[in-house]
């Protein structure tokens, strides 16, 4: 007989690693199977979680959320293992050329930036260091000793039934149920199978269309006699103390050659890089290749397959895997477990164009299936994220140009949405009561360079009388993400007595044709009574005016989101 359980991770890198962790917390049973290749990205990755990065100058990616929750995590599996692998550490940064220079005087006056400089000097060891230029000490970043947490992981999950080692082959292996996934190489059953491969994942039958340009990176080990420094440097390249007189260097990308097989070119561009601001010198006494899963748009990549939403991916961490990892894995995990939504930006089905359907065996299109399974129905409905057919429903009937509403901007999701589709001829007002919400929103927004936006720290209720009067009638559509503000304090949440008030609001607000979407989140205290309160409202609406579609994300489970479509078919009746 197999074995129930609730999720199988396939990979064990930085990325199936975390998921297997969030899981774990979550107190879901769980399997995480790897191949144990000697040589992936993750076991030779650096592990740095930098303040300032890249030749721009900038702070890293959405650092206020991902930094707090890398730091939790690693923190709590150190707890959990007693384990030391994760430090945090001061470093520094010199600048390479004068354009950096500029870059760094033009930024220092921005608060966001400016509060991630501990120190607008340098201050190293000029016996040791060339600091012609000068630099900068940025506040704590973080450091994972990948490899030591990679083993202690594994060393934890197998310890409670949880790791399994193998080589998947999923058109032998895989077999999509009714209920979600049998592997009975494994005697395993589980509700949902989430891919975690790295660069082996690029062939996957299912996802070959998630579009990757993957680089090769190579790092050196340097031994480095009288260098005391123990923060990491970065100028061109970082440096990073391993303990004595022993510090990694690196990385290089190169794009074209795409093995994991150290060179000569690598090791000289690294070392050069090195002598141009450490000026002791220094042997080389190791070199490590490996092959980056980076996505296109830079980002993580993660979420259900389109056609079979029992299959999951979560892949592209690239260079900031120790940083991604924990805060992605942990969006994932609700997302199949609550049905919670996914970032735009790292949303697989935002990010990917399905070309190639698939059957259930993973074949491609065009090879037979194995005899003793049936091919998938291509073309039935499947289950699909709720905040994908939300966002469906309302890009059906916005136009560039048109007006639309975020009610509950949260972190910026649905904003960000809203003011792509409606173009920068079109605006979005965007309602939140929490400072913090909005200025998330407003991050989001600056990072994608939209300016067509209105904020808004009003309660949604307050709908009518924040919108121009002379839009009343006019808004092609609203949104409603009800609950707490992902990533915030779940006590904050929305309110059942101001929601229906909001949603009448947007109910006289919409044109004819304009959709409203609410969605709502019954697992928190009051989310069901929220969720009902909600329905009542649109329920009173007039049939002959509105258009109304429930969608429930799990038929039959009380706690499941529920989504709810109200489209305006005509003008109010006299």
């Amino acid at each position: 007989m197999s074995t129930q359980i609730d999720i199988i991770v396939v990979g064990q890198g930085l990325a199936g690693t975390a998921l297997g962790w969030t899981l774990r917390f979550s107190g879901l049973r769980f399997a995480v199977i790897d191949r144990e290749e000697a040589v992936t990205s993750s076991k030779v990755a650096a592990g740095l979680i930098t303040p300032i990065t890249g030749q721009k100058i900038v702070p890293t990616w959405r650092r206020e959320e991902l930094w707090p929750a890398a730091v939790e995590f690693y923190q709590r599996v150190e707890r959990e293992t007693g384990a030391a692998f994760f430090r945090q550490t001061p470093m520094v940064r010199l600048f390479e050329n004068q354009q950096e220079v500029e870059r760094f005087q033009g930024r220092v006056s921005d608060p966001g930036f400016a509060n991630l400089i501990s120190q607008s000097t340098a201050s190293l060891d000029e016996r040791s260091f060339l600091c012609d230029r000068g630099g900068f000490q940025m506040t704590p970043g973080g450091q994972l000793n990948v490899p030591a947490y990679l083993q202690t992981s594994r060393d934890a999950f197998a310890a409670t039934g949880s790791y399994l080692s193998g080589d998947l082959d999923v058109s032998r292996d895989v077999e999509l149920t009714g209920q979600g996934v049998a592997m009975t190489r494994w005697n395993l059953q589980a509700s949902a199978i989430v891919f975690c491969q790295g660069v082996a994942a690029i062939d996957s039958p299912w996802f070959r269309d998630v579009r990757f340009k993957p680089a090769k990176g190579e790092i050196l080990t340097l031994k480095i006699p009288g260098l005391m420094e123990q923060r990491v440097v970065h100028r061109g390249v970082w440096l990073t103390p391993l303990g004595g007189d022993l510090f990694k260097a690196g990385a290089t990308y190169d794009w074209k050659h795409l093995d994991c097989e150290p060179t000569a070119a690598g090791r000289d561009q690294i070392a050069e890089r090195v002598r141009a601001f450490v000026r002791l010198p220094f042997e080389v006494v190791g070199q490590d290749a490996a092959l980056r899963p980076i996505h296109r748009n830079q980002y993580p990549v993660l979420g259900r397959h389109p056609l079979h939403p029992q299959l999951a991916y979560f892949n592209g961490l690239g260079s900031k895997g120790a940083l991604h990892a924990p805060f992605f894995a942990r969006q994932l995990a609700r997302h199949l477990i609550e049905g919670q939504p996914l970032d735009l930006e790292v949303d697989v089905n935002q990010k990917t164009e399905w070309l190639h359907s698939t059957d259930v065996t993973g074949a491609k299109d065009g090879a037979p299936a194995p005899a003793n399974r049936q091919p998938a129905r291509r073309h039935t409905a499947v289950r699909r994220p709720l905040t994908e057919q939300a966002q469906e429903a309302v890009l059906a009937a916005l136009q560039p140009g048109d007006t639309a509403i975020d009610a509950t901007a949260g972190n910026g999701h649905d904003t960000h949405f809203l003011a792509q589709v409606v173009g920068s001829a079109g605006n979005v007002f965007a309602f939140d009561v929490q400072p913090v919400a909005l200025a998330n929103t407003a991050r989001r927004l600056a990072d994608a360079m939209i300016t067509h936006v209105v904020l808004m720290q009003r309660d949604h209720s307050e709908m009518t009388t924040a919108v121009p009067a002379d839009l009343h009638g006019r808004i092609g559509a609203v949104m409603f993400n009800l609950g707490y503000l992902p990533g915030g304090n779940r006590q904050l949440v929305t309110r059942s007595d101001s929601t229906r008030q909001a949603i009448l609001a947007a109910r006289d607000l919409l044109r004819t044709g304009g959709v409203m979407s609410i969605l709502a989140y019954t697992g928190h205290d009051g989310g069901q009574a929220e969720a009902d309160i909600a329905e009542s409202a649109i329920d009173s609406f007039p049939s002959s005016e509105f258009q109304i579609t429930k969608v429930e994300s799990a038929p039959g489970r009380t706690s499941g989101p529920r989504l709810f479509l109200v489209k305006r078919l005509g003008p109010p009746s006299a």
